[in-house]
């Protein structure tokens, strides 16, 4: 397998991580479990990297585990850009991004912890998620480009280009054509 391929799954892999830890950080909060681990990075501060999985343990762990699994994935990702993507330095970049926003996501998820949930932080550390995996998404999708069927190509670019408006419509709102008047002729009334 050659290195362009290694990261174009590399970073379809740490798009799918991104939304998996994403899923388990929502049923973390719907489910009030917030705080089953209390320390971090060890669930009770004892030093054990795996404690009773059970109830809401098992659900804050599980966001951890796939969180930690995510952010090897993507420093996984960016060591493969620097190797085999040099030729194409936006990929590069989104890849070093995505290295800095989930190192920041996981001090952030941290933080969330240590600071007794405070909503502000939880806040800041869901809206990195939604950026890591928008980034992710378009890594991904840039990535694999060369790969795609060209009729799905064709079809972005249809559904990308802009159609003229009539003057006075708004933008993406089809203008009603006006209604059609019969013709008459010349001098007769015409009704209402």
């Amino acid at each position: 397998m050659r290195g362009h391929d290694l990261f174009r799954f590399g970073a379809v892999a740490a798009c799918l991580l991104c939304y998996t830890t994403i899923l388990l950080g929502g049923t973390v909060m719907a489910s009030g479990s917030g705080l089953a681990c209390p320390d971090w990075p060890s669930c009770f501060g004892n030093g054990d990297l795996l404690p009773a999985f059970h109830g809401s343990v098992a659900i804050e762990w599980s966001h951890r585990v796939s969180a930690f699994f995510l952010s090897a994935t993507v420093l996984t990702v960016f060591v493969l850009a620097v190797a085999f993507e040099r030729s194409r330095p936006a990929l590069l970049r989104m890849a070093f991004g995505a290295v800095v926003l989930v190192v920041g996501e996981a001090l952030l998820g941290a933080l969330v912890v240590e600071s007794d949930l405070q909503v502000p932080i939880i806040l800041l550390h869901l809206g990195i998620a939604t950026a890591l995996f928008g980034l992710l998404l378009v890594l991904a999708t840039l990535a694999n480009l060369r790969g795609l069927p060209r009729r799905w190509l064709d079809w972005a670019r249809r559904a990308s280009e802009e159609v003229p408006n009539p003057v006075g419509s708004s933008p993406g709102i089809a203008s009603p054509s006006p209604p059609s008047v019969p013709e008459v002729p010349y001098g007769w009334p015409r009704e209402g």
